[in-house]
């Protein structure tokens, strides 16, 4: 029996709540109060009962706080 390892690309990405709110430059509890006001979905994953996010997530999420992005969330960009 062979195991598979997907590469880098193969693989979804994950964030961490700290993690999308550096990307989007906002802090961090605008971010939880985004989603548990249910402006924006939460998260389909948790891992020890912290919210997961995936790259679907975080453009949801730029989109909610006008963020620029690109493909690669590396990319986004706050405007204002």
């Amino acid at each position: 029996m062979k195991l598979y390892i997907p590469r880098e690309d193969d693989m979804e990405k994950c964030f961490s709540l700290k993690d999308v709110a550096r990307l989007l430059g906002v802090r961090s509890h605008r971010v939880g109060y985004a989603l548990s006001s249910g402006a924006v979905p939460e998260p389909d994953q948790r891992l020890g009962n912290k919210r997961v996010f995936t790259t679907d997530d975080v453009v949801r999420l730029a989109e909610h706080f006008g963020v620029r992005h690109g493909a690669d969330p590396k990319e986004f960009r706050h405007e204002g």
